[in-house]
């Protein structure tokens, strides 16, 4: 499933280039690259971990100026 993700992202993003940006061809990799990173993100909880501690972080700030 993983694998079937990857190749979606990936395919979408040299669908998606110009003709024209043939040149920025790292800048492409680059950016299937952190899409890869944030599928894998997704698919292991990790960004949603991420995304808890943050909370967590913002309401322990917001207690504290209440008090």
């Amino acid at each position: 499933m993983k694998c079937a993700m990857m190749f979606l992202v990936l395919t979408l993003v040299v669908l998606m280039a110009e003709p024209g940006e043939g040149f920025e061809f790292w800048k492409h990799v680059g950016h299937a690259l952190t899409a890869a990173e944030r599928v894998h993100g997704m698919l292991t909880g990790e960004e949603l971990e991420a995304m808890k501690a943050q909370e967590a972080q913002e309401a322990m700030k917001a207690q504290e100026v209440m008090e």
